[in-house]
């Protein structure tokens, strides 16, 4: 098959890794995949696989950009990664020449990201996500989320399939040896270091984790890095310095290597106040961290299996977070490590076999 895959941005988020990965699962099946994006931050990140960049801002203008790739390509299926990619592509599909499937793939709480839109998208963003959602397949990163998108969008669920994001491209990639990348104080084993990743935005809670760090440095002595990019990166060191943290926690930018990183951490800690699934949650166990993470929509405690593989507290408050940090640091974790099998769900291939299948019973 040829097969487009439609992201906003090519960048380093976990959007946009997801996309490569299962660009890299449906090339190993022998499928002709091409990405197509607003903009191409990250050339890098790719082997083998076709990028497209559109370079265009206006929606109907990146919709006849779709149309034009599409129909260049004599594409079989469009993957749309995210709502506002699949609602361009729902345009766009007015100017294909031929049956092409779309496949949305929401990977995302919809209603709280429309809340944080802007006044004119809070009120024609989900009606527009809904007359997406009428013209393509739709797919769901987890089972919690299928029911709240089927719910969101007034669908049938029956109409939502569940396919987990792709974390690695292989289980055995996944084990690096400690390097010159590893962050200076994950080096130092004499004073232990909390590891948070994500987009410095408003959805991943790194502000409610800072107050948390705060609370916890009353009572024990650890560091934290925040690894990650976004808008709020100013505003989050401004709360560094409030709380006269800036010895203790560090905002260290992207990392080419979460795996080494995490491996030699304390814990793991996601402190989002949403999420869809929570790549960094998977990555955290394959390198055996601990894991604490907020009990968010939707995601985490599907990944965690309520708690069987990580610590669980309340969204949004910074007390319970400290707390599960201290015990993290008093008593020897209490929570399984998942067995090397149970990873085999998050390769790129398997992703890549599901979507197919789907595809497939398209036809």
């Amino acid at each position: 098959m040829k097969i487009v895959l439609n992201v906003r941005d090519l960048d380093t988020g976990g959007a946009e890794r997801v996309a490569v990965l299962l660009a890299y699962g449906l090339r190993d099946l022998g499928h002709s995949v091409v990405i197509a994006a607003c903009k191409v931050k990250r050339w890098d990140l790719l082997e083998g696989i076709s990028v497209i960049e559109m370079d265009v801002a206006k929606p109907l203008v990146q919709a006849i950009a779709l149309a034009r790739i599409v129909n260049r390509q004599r594409s079989d299926v469009v993957i749309a990664f995210g709502v506002n990619p699949a609602i361009g592509a729902s345009i766009s599909r007015l100017f294909w020449r031929k049956r092409c499937q779309l496949i949305f793939r929401n990977e995302n709480n919809l209603d709280a990201e429309w809340r944080q839109a802007g006044r004119i998208n809070q009120f024609i963003g989900p009606a527009l996500s809904r007359w997406a959602a009428r013209r393509a397949c739709m797919v769901a990163v987890s089972q919690s989320l299928a029911d709240a998108t089927s719910s969101y969008l007034k669908i049938s669920r029956e109409r939502v399939t569940t396919i987990l994001n792709p974390v690695f491209e292989n289980c055995s990639n996944s084990t690096h040896t400690m390097d010159e990348a590893m962050h200076a104080w994950l080096r130092d084993s004499a004073i232990p270091t909390f590891v948070a990743m994500g987009r410095l935005e408003y959805q991943k809670g790194f502000d409610v984790l800072i107050d948390a760090f705060s609370l916890l440095c009353r009572q024990a002595q650890a560091r934290l890095v925040i690894f990650g990019k976004g808008s709020l990166q100013a505003a989050l060191q401004v709360q560094i310095n409030a709380n006269g943290l800036q010895d203790t926690v560090t905002l260290a930018g992207h990392t080419e290597n979460p795996f080494i990183q995490l491996r030699a951490a304390q814990a793991c800690v996601l402190s989002s106040r949403f999420e869809g699934f929570g790549l960094v949650l998977v990555e955290a166990l394959r390198a055996g961290a601990q894991v604490i993470s907020t009990d968010c929509n939707y995601g985490p405690s599907e990944v965690l299996e309520n708690g069987r593989y990580g610590m669980l507290v309340p969204v949004g408050d910074p007390q319970s977070l400290a707390n599960a940090m201290l015990r993290s640091l008093e008593c020897p974790p209490a929570t399984e490590r998942p067995p090397d099998a149970w990873f085999q769900k998050f390769t790129a291939i398997e992703a890549a076999r599901q979507h197919v299948a789907l595809i497939e019973s398209l036809a």
